[in-house]
């Protein structure tokens, strides 16, 4: 997998690799050879609708496309062979998964930026340590309308404690400045959910969940606290 990046070169006729280009028109950094140029060739075969040459390839790929997806022609096709060949949802996850710290690394360093109050006050602490014990903090990003009319998740993250169904919270908007009163509300959490199984009567830290509540979206805006 290293030499896939960098100065490194590979020859399939002479099936050498070398930290230089030799000149051979065969001569090609690795990345090239083997990651590039056959993906370039199955988004060329599959525009072209040259399905003949197309699925020995994925078939040596042990790629399967079901019946009604083969009567794709052009970018469809194409589009549906890149999803099942490589799911960009798989490589995106398996990216974070591998390369992103974990929030326990991640808030030590990044609670500067989570936090706008004291850095050694309660709160500042128990994001830092990622202390489910903690008070709960959470930052929500995003409003998402429900199927109820009225009604929206408040889809966000929890940094430190927990937050259950029918717990009072405090509500920072985004004109609150510590230490006022301003754009500061007290309501309750109706119902709460997470990305990975659904709705639960509490969330712990470091988890991505969405608060269903017809009080909070009133004091929520879109740029959130």
């Amino acid at each position: 997998m290293e030499r896939l990046w960098g100065e490194n070169f590979f020859d399939p006729a002479t099936k050498k690799w070398t930290t230089k280009n030799t000149g051979s028109p065969t001569c090609k950094r690795g990345f090239v050879q083997f990651c590039y140029e056959p993906i370039k060739q199955i988004i060329n075969t599959c525009m072209n609708d040259q399905k003949d040459k197309l699925w020995p390839m994925l078939q040596k790929l042990n790629v399967t496309m079901k019946s009604d997806e083969k009567e794709l022609m052009g970018k469809a096709l194409m589009k549906r062979v890149m999803q099942t060949w490589l799911p960009a949802s798989t490589a995106l996850l398996e990216m974070m998964i591998f390369h992103l710290p974990s929030p326990a690394t991640a808030q030590k360093y990044r609670v500067e930026n989570l936090y706008e109050g004291p850095l050694d006050d309660v709160y500042a602490t128990a994001i830092r340590n990622c202390d489910p014990e903690g008070p709960l903090m959470m930052y929500v990003s995003k409003m998402i309308p429900a199927s109820d009319k009225g009604r929206f998740f408040a889809f966000g993250r929890v940094f430190s404690g927990r937050v259950a169904t029918g717990m009072k919270v405090r509500i920072m908007g985004p004109n609150y400045v510590p230490g006022q009163k301003k754009d500061l509300y007290v309501k309750s959490v109706q119902r709460t959910c997470t990305t990975e199984h659904g709705f639960k009567d509490h969330c712990i830290n470091s988890k991505i969940l969405g608060k269903n509540s017809i009080q909070l979206n009133w004091y929520l805006e879109k740029s959130n606290r």
